[in-house]
């Protein structure tokens, strides 16, 4: 069972990454430190690296290209 990063959605192998439960008992889990770190004072959308971003960049690309 592999779980997905909550910051950029990367696949997380058993037995790697963080996890991080806060005081209302919200669970995070997170590939790399890198990742924990920007969780806290980005948004995954904003940061290019991150697979929302891609995500997001892709379907603003295809809307644009559909009203051309």
């Amino acid at each position: 069972m592999s779980m997905n990063c909550s910051f950029c959605e990367k696949s997380i192998p058993v037995g790697r990454g963080l996890i991080s439960v806060k005081s209302d008992g919200a669970i995070s889990y997170y590939c790399t430190s890198k990742c924990e770190r920007n969780a806290k004072i980005r948004m995954a959308k904003k940061v290019k690296w991150t697979a929302l971003y891609r995500k997001r960049k892709s379907e603003r690309l295809a809307k644009t290209n559909k009203k051309s």
